[in-house]
């Protein structure tokens, strides 16, 4: 009987051995058979029909509000006020001993930023990163720190994505044959075509400036893996022929001026972008590369505006780099200048809503002083402009335009790159309380009136005879507010009642809620 018990003993743990065996063979054939029906990345291809089958991001097109800063030679000289300095001399002067990535990147959040980051490269050959290519770069000369690893490294901390811009030299460039030959920052401006080692006698770019340009390009993504890449004027060279309406909606017209679009040769942009978009494939990431006016062909990646704007619903998602500073004097710098003024948070809500109302998103650039820091007036119109986001972000983050984009006498007056940036301001419009942007969330509608009304105001687009059946609105309140708000719907309008108290000192958001 004894040993009857022990042989069925041995029985059950024979078939336990057994069952796990086949249990234990089972899983690593599942997980195999995952591995080996997961789907192999598919890589672009350097050209343009592969390059537009990439798409942009989610993130990408939820972000409406994201901040970079230029700084630099520039932020040198403008505080010495020798504007006649080479940039050499003054990345030399350079100390930048307040400096300080935690307290930018606070400073960022606090404003209700979604995306930042550094100008990583500006025109002349030194580099804001610790670069292994030149020895001009922010760690070798100036404030010896790597700028754009120092950001990295603390957006990374953040919800923020990490964005860089590329201003390489365009047609004027500050280049030399010294040293680095092709991108040494100690040379003068000079005239296209009368810079050896960088152009050639017709003006075109030479291919030892062109592999630099391009080393030094990969390098910058290659060390801190960028969400978003935006490039300058220098990428494509067209920004220039638009302003003197030679290229008109991207058709060459007739003109009394030499016609040159300067500009990276195509198979380099091609080159660039594929490459990059390659190593984003690689890191696990989605990322965005936005370029200036018809730099490349469309629906490879998202276009951007100079301090400027567009007049209309546009269909493809946009950018526009506003400059914080209104400039008194043409040619803009956007660089810290105490001569210029701050444009407020009033002036810049407002172009918010009115930009991501249109599909758009802004990248406000926000200049710090030469030393690192930033001004008292900057930090003050970036913490009120953060806490009108912390109350009315809904209408902003991670919206969509509807289909009409506002109501309202305010109009663009001058369309396209600079036209909100020249003329002391005088071309950004006055908007008033029926002036109203419209943005949606699901079934949700934002009216966002960039004004305060003292009278009932009529809003024309949520009228019945308009988008809107009789009956389909089910409740609208004013954010940041508790009071009931009065309000009929009728044929033309719906009249609108604000209460006695303001929740906010800029635009005004009514949440419209549909049944």
């Amino acid at each position: 009987m004894k040993t009857m018990i022990i042989f069925s003993k041995y029985k059950i743990l024979c078939f336990s051995l057994v069952f796990l065996c086949f249990s234990f063979i089972g899983c690593v054939q599942k997980e195999t058979k995952q591995l080996v029906t997961e789907e192999p990345k598919t890589y672009y291809e350097a050209n343009w029909n592969s390059l537009q089958k990439h798409d942009t991001p989610q993130w990408m097109l939820d972000a409406k509000f994201g901040i970079y800063c230029h700084y630099g030679a520039q932020s040198v000289k403008l505080d010495l006020g020798n504007n006649d300095m080479s940039d050499h001399d003054a990345i030399l002067q350079w100390k930048g001993e307040k400096f300080n990535a935690k307290e930018w990147v606070d400073l960022f959040q606090k404003a209700g930023a979604q995306f930042a980051g550094p100008v990583a490269w500006h025109v002349n050959g030194c580099l804001n990163w610790d670069s292994k290519i030149t020895d001009w770069n922010s760690v070798q000369k100036g404030p010896k720190v790597d700028i754009y690893g120092e950001l990295a490294k603390e957006i990374s901390k953040t919800d923020m994505k990490l964005m860089a811009s590329f201003h390489s030299s365009t047609l004027w460039g500050r280049m030399s044959k010294s040293n680095d030959a092709y991108l040494d920052p100690a040379g003068d401006y000079k005239r296209r075509g009368d810079t050896p080692g960088v152009h050639t006698p017709e003006g075109r770019y030479t291919p030892e400036y062109l592999n630099g340009w391009l080393d030094r390009m990969k390098e910058g993504y290659e060390l801190y893996q960028p969400d978003m890449v935006w490039v300058d004027v220098g990428f494509g060279g067209t920004v220039g022929p638009e302003l003197r309406k030679q290229l008109v909606d991207g058709k060459i017209v007739e003109s009394d001026r030499e016609l040159y679009i300067d500009g990276i040769r195509e198979d380099i942009q091609k080159d660039y972008i594929s490459s990059y978009f390659n190593a984003a494939l690689d890191w696990g990431k989605e990322v965005e590369f936005v370029y200036k006016s018809f730099d490349i062909p469309p629906g490879v990646a998202m276009r951007d505006i100079e301090n400027g704007n567009l007049d209309g619903l546009q269909f493809d998602p946009w950018m526009a780099d506003i400059n914080m500073q209104q400039h008194i004097t043409w040619p803009t710098v956007w660089f810290y200048n105490p001569k210029n003024y701050i444009k407020d948070a009033n002036i810049l809500i407002d172009m918010l809503a009115d930009i991501t109302s249109k599909n758009g998103r802004i990248l406000l650039n926000v200049p710090p002083k030469a030393d690192g820091s930033f001004a008292e007036n900057i930090k003050e119109e970036l913490y009120k402009i953060g806490d009108w986001l912390n109350l009315n972000g809904e209408a902003i983050y991670g919206t969509t335009p509807w289909t009409i984009y506002g109501e309202g006498p305010a109009y663009i007056k001058n369309a396209g790159h600079h036209g909100q940036g020249k003329n002391k301001g005088t071309e950004i419009p006055k908007y008033t309380s029926k002036d109203i942007r419209y943005t949606q969330k699901g079934s949700d509608i934002y009216a966002i009136v960039l004004d305060w009304p003292e009278e009932p105001l009529d809003i024309k687009a949520l009228g019945y005879n308009g988008k809107l059946y009789p009956g389909e609105i089910k409740k609208i309140s004013l954010l940041g507010s508790e009071a009931e708000l009065e309000w009929a719907q009728n044929t033309e309008s719906l009249t609108m009642v604000f209460p006695k108290e303001k929740p906010c000192d800029f635009a005004y958001v009514l949440k419209v809620e549909r049944n």
